[in-house]
């Protein structure tokens, strides 16, 4: 991670300035000057509760706005998109899920991880370009997080 270089055009996610505070609260809940991520960069992301791991993954995934700087994710500002884009935008280009996430009881595993397939065409498409079917692409994303 690079906190203090400017954004590159390469970066999956670029953020600058950014500044968000949760309704009523005194102070920000994220105040970061620079952080960048490269594609295929693994970071683990920790602190204590409330120090705003959460609130990060949220503007990254653009579920919410930041009252100040920028967000840039795979090249696209999500500051220009409006709610229903970056609806979009997350989930043809995202994996998020949520804390109080879910999974279906009446689904399998598999068809739990396969289920943003069944939102996003270009998502779908992508997992068929990675395996012979559907199904041996979300064993083997099971695997690759030691989840099989």
């Amino acid at each position: 991670m690079n906190f203090s270089a400017p954004p590159s055009p390469a970066a999956a996610i670029a953020i600058r300035a950014l500044r968000f505070t949760w309704p009523g609260q005194d102070h920000p809940a994220l105040a970061l000057e620079s952080l960048q991520v490269a594609a295929g960069e693994h970071v683990f992301v920790s602190g204590p509760s409330g120090s705003g791991k959460s609130t990060l993954l949220a503007a990254i995934g653009g579920i919410i706005v930041p009252q100040a700087g920028q967000i840039d994710v795979l090249g696209q500002p999500l500051h220009t998109l409006s709610a229903a884009r970056r609806d979009r935008f997350r989930v043809d280009h995202i994996g998020f899920i949520f804390q109080q996430f879910n999974l279906l009881p009446y689904l399998s595993i598999i068809d739990n991880v396969l289920l943003p397939c069944q939102f996003s065409a270009y998502r779908k498409e992508r997992a068929r370009q990675q395996g012979a079917d559907l199904a041996t692409v979300a064993q083997a994303l099971l695997a690759a997080l030691d989840l099989a």
